[in-house]
């Protein structure tokens, strides 16, 4: 049996595989209003204890390890940063960054190699004013009696429109930006971690955009670390596009996104909800992705 424990406190979860530390979920933030302060999942360790997220890194400092956000909610930003204003003006820093806040706990709890908990949150515009509010989920999985020792992480998220008018959650890309579609669940991954081959349903993935239910990386850190992750929409609860937005080399950073508004946002009227399905699966090594597909 996987000896899994949760350990919980006023700054979060801390999920720990024999005694090692795999997940910190934060819910406390000493970020900058201009960042979006926001729940996050940091440090991500494999079992082998590689890091596999970055946090607030100088080229992104709204890079907050494993997040789930939207660019634009409504006239609002619940990225952080700048606004994409459009492909004549590009970027620009405005007052107009929101937050996304822990409002509490429904449960927590782990049994065997699982742990479990649901939480409460606001999504809030520049002024405090609510726009959205939020149920989230997550199951955290280990498998480290398996060939392929394992964890996964399985996330939902309920956005509820908390307005009285429509609200539209928006990515750069409906502005015009190309390959801009990042939005929902995104990771950052930890510095000069590089992709070694990227794999869809469908094959290798060349480019990003590329359009897949689940997608294995096969990765490598500076030192020599072999890592394998596994991404995946969950089927009934991905709306929208079922695409992947990375950024590997020659860029000079490491993200890939669960990109469901690449192509387009979505729009909630008031009181409408939405919900979105996800796993993350880590590995050590070169696993094969029929092997990583079985886990998502």
């Amino acid at each position: 049996m996987t000896d899994l424990s949760l350990e919980r406190s006023d700054a979060g979860l801390e999920v720990s595989v024999g005694g090692a530390p795999v997940l910190d979920y934060r819910v406390d933030s000493d970020v900058l209003p201009v960042n979006t302060p926001k729940p996050y999942f940091h440090p991500l360790r494999s079992l082998a204890g590689t890091i596999v997220t970055g946090f607030a890194p100088d080229d992104h400092p709204w890079h907050h390890g494993l997040q789930f956000a939207f660019p634009r909610v409504g006239d609002h930003n619940l990225w952080g940063g700048g606004t994409y204003f459009g492909p004549d003006e590009g970027y620009r820093v405005v007052e107009d960054q929101g937050s996304i806040r822990h409002d509490g706990w429904d449960s927590v709890e782990a049994h065997a190699a699982t742990a479990r908990a649901m939480e409460r949150l606001s999504w809030l515009g520049h002024g405090g004013d609510l726009l959205l509010t939020e149920e989230r989920s997550m199951t955290v999985t280990a498998r480290a009696d398996d060939e392929s020792p394992s964890w996964v992480l399985e996330l939902h998220c309920s956005l509820t429109n908390a307005t009285d008018d429509r609200i539209a959650l928006e990515t750069p890309a409906q502005r015009g930006r190309p390959d801009g579609g990042y939005g929902g669940l995104f990771l950052r991954l930890a510095e000069n971690v590089q992709a070694d081959r990227l794999v869809g349903e469908s094959g290798d993935l060349d480019a990003s955009g590329g359009a897949s239910r689940t997608l294995v990386i096969h990765a490598h850190t500076p030192a020599g670390e072999q890592l394998t992750l596994g991404l995946s929409f969950l089927e009934g609860e991905s709306p929208g596009a079922q695409k992947w937005l990375y950024r590997f080399a020659p860029e000079p950073f490491s993200a890939v996104g669960w990109a469901g508004a690449y192509d387009d946002g979505f729009e909630l009227g008031s009181g409408e909800s939405i919900r979105f399905g996800y796993r993350l699966a880590v590995l050590d090594g070169t696993v094969p992705p029929e092997t990583v597909r079985a886990l998502l």
